[in-house]
């Protein structure tokens, strides 16, 4: 849906995001890739559009879902806001600094849980007084016991899961941003960590929630955004949204992509989404 007309732009008076003219192109060669701003094209290096021109703005207090097969741009417009990565083009304008839950990066498997609970809490933005409040609280929620004192190379895969689990959920943002579910580890941790993750979601003043759970997504978010092949292809409420999406991407397993494309021909007109001008 290359060229997709816009409906009549809205005014509005607050608003926690907005996201103008976002595009993101990257130039892959070999093993690495790198934003097309900084490399040169040439001959050996492939160009992808990971994301075309996407606007839409949000009011505080907005749950969003974002919808769309891999590939389509949904982790790499979240790790734009996150400030992990620059626009090639547009902006991002926030009214405060977006938190991408996860800190696998900054944890240690060599060093105790007790250590890898304060690493992980100052890399979610704690100051160290705030992290080491949370070691003995996070001790408790995981059920560690001893072992929060051994290498974390010493734990079970469960184990594991639910410190990184309780580690990335002790934040307190007033914009969260969810990529995908994130594995709490043992069966019998699903009640205790899925009303732990609902208490983060109701802290957050707004909620950016990727998932390939439509069930989900209604469950937690009002609003979706739809995107596909980069680009933001519909924008609205979840429960017609996503009766949409599911019917389409039946259609694309099913009956391929041309039966697809002309079922997004048929979306109506209300869920294009709206221009944004900033002032």
């Amino acid at each position: 849906m290359s060229g997709l007309l816009k409906t009549a732009t809205e005014e509005i008076d607050e608003a926690s995001i907005i996201v103008d003219g976002v595009s993101k192109r990257y130039v892959i060669s070999q093993s690495r890739s790198d934003d097309a701003n900084t490399v040169r094209t040439g001959r050996g290096k492939m160009v992808v559009d990971a994301l075309k021109d996407v606007s839409f703005v949000v009011r505080p207090s907005e749950s969003i879902g974002l919808i769309g097969l891999n590939g389509s741009g949904k982790s790499t417009l979240l790790k734009l806001m996150a400030g992990g990565e620059n626009p090639t083009s547009g902006q991002i304008l926030v009214r405060s600094q977006p938190m991408l839950m996860g800190v696998n990066a900054a944890l240690q498997p060599n060093l105790p849980g007790e250590a890898n609970i304060y690493l992980g809490c100052l890399a979610l933005g704690m100051s160290p007084e705030e992290a080491r409040e949370q070691i003995p609280l996070l001790a408790e929620w995981t059920e560690l016991g001893d072992a929060v004192k051994r290498p974390m190379s010493t734990y079970s895969a469960g184990m594991k899961a639910r410190l990184v689990f309780a580690i990335s959920t002790a934040v307190k943002p007033e914009i969260l941003l969810i990529d995908e579910t994130l594995s709490t580890g043992d069966a019998a941790f699903g009640g205790k960590a899925r009303a732990r993750m609902n208490e983060v979601i109701d802290r957050a003043g707004n909620l950016f929630f990727v998932s390939h759970s439509i069930d989900q997504v209604q469950e937690n978010c009002a609003r979706v955004l739809w995107i596909n092949n980069g680009e933001l292809i519909a924008d609205g409420p979840s429960k017609e949204l996503c009766g949409h999406y599911s019917e389409w991407a039946r259609l694309v397993g099913q009956s391929g992509r041309d039966s697809a494309d002309e079922y997004l021909t048929k979306i109506p007109k209300q869920y294009l989404p709206a221009a944004v001008l900033v002032r």
